[in-house]
């Protein structure tokens, strides 16, 4: 078997941004465009770093994008995990603190 010959590795470029999936909506954008929940011990908590461990799962930071995650199961889908009643209502507040504020003259 003959080795096969080792270029020198591929450095991620300023355009070769890390890209992430959103739950809700099923459009990739940039990893830090989009917020994670991480999938915890005592439920499903934002992740504000990006860095925390354990499964994640990333929604842009609009308001139909999170209305639509939140109503359905898509979170807990794509975290494989169960999310109490409690945890919702804490997740949902978390959120309305993130997202912008629509404007209502446009």
């Amino acid at each position: 078997m003959t080795k096969r010959a080792k270029g020198p590795k591929q450095k991620r470029g300023a355009l070769q941004t890390p890209q992430r999936m959103c739950i809700a909506c099923r459009q990739s954008d940039g990893k830090r465009a989009l917020i994670r929940l991480v999938r915890v011990a005592d439920g499903v908590v934002l992740d504000e770093t990006g860095k925390k461990a354990g499964r994640g799962a990333y929604v842009h930071p609009q308001t139909n994008c999170w209305e639509r995650a939140l109503a359905g199961s898509l979170i807990q889908k794509a975290l494989r995990t169960k999310i109490s009643a409690e945890n919702l209502i804490t997740l949902s507040a978390s959120v309305a603190t993130l997202l912008p504020v629509a404007d209502e003259t446009a």
